[in-house]
């Protein structure tokens, strides 16, 4: 049975005055407001960046990834070598979302092995390995960490020289961080022979690239 016209006169009345009371609100902020209404966006502290009335496209990437790893929650002890090139996780638990991915898990990754994982759609393979590529367990920074999630973006740089380019930085970072190493008061001479026994298996003298 529809509304008789006295209801629908007074649902109209106080749909007005609700316009009214947003309407208010929006022409009395105060030049301490963090956010303003612009069209149909709003701009916060996050969103907004200073000289400009929208945020940039990486400042939204940056927020969405901030989004995705506040949302992902992982724990666990780093029981590996700090200076080795292996890593043992122990009591690893991944949650994302509020959705338990992983419980006490033993996660061990050791240097020259390959690894697969297998599981169903959803199942925490993609957020697991976000998870390590991002450190949130701290992982030694002298392991390296390339997270690739699709295909590469077109180039005109052919795979070789791609391949050699990526090795001359790593190789830049290795001699750097042999640089600071030997200058130091307490030189770790541990930490010294593995940078150098990995900068000796790049073999810089081999970058060569195919023309």
């Amino acid at each position: 049975m529809p509304p008789s016209a006295s209801k629908q006169k007074r649902l109209a009345e106080k749909a007005a005055k609700a316009a009214s009371r947003v309407n208010k609100g929006s022409s009395t902020g105060t030049p301490g407001d963090t956010a303003s209404v612009n069209g149909s966006s709003l701009n916060t502290p996050l969103t907004s960046v200073p000289g400009s009335v929208n945020a940039s496209t990486d400042d939204l990437t940056s927020m969405a990834k901030l989004a995705i790893a506040t949302d992902r929650s992982a724990s666990g002890v780093l029981v590996s070598d700090a200076k080795g090139r292996d890593i043992k996780i122990d009591a690893y638990t991944l949650s994302f979302h509020g959705r338990l991915l992983f419980e006490g898990a033993e996660i061990t990754l050791n240097y020259g092995q390959r690894y697969g994982l297998m599981g169903e759609n959803g199942s925490g393979k993609s957020t697991f390995l976000q998870s390590l590529a991002e450190r949130d367990i701290e992982i030694p920074e002298h392991i390296d960490i390339y997270l690739v999630r699709g295909e590469a973006e077109p180039s005109d740089v052919n795979a070789v020289d791609y391949i050699i380019a990526s090795a001359k930085d790593k190789v830049a970072r290795l001699e750097k961080q042999i640089e600071d190493l030997s200058a130091a008061d307490d030189i770790d001479e541990l930490a010294l022979e593995a940078l150098h026994d990995e900068l000796e298996e790049l073999d810089p003298s081999t970058f060569e690239a195919s023309q």
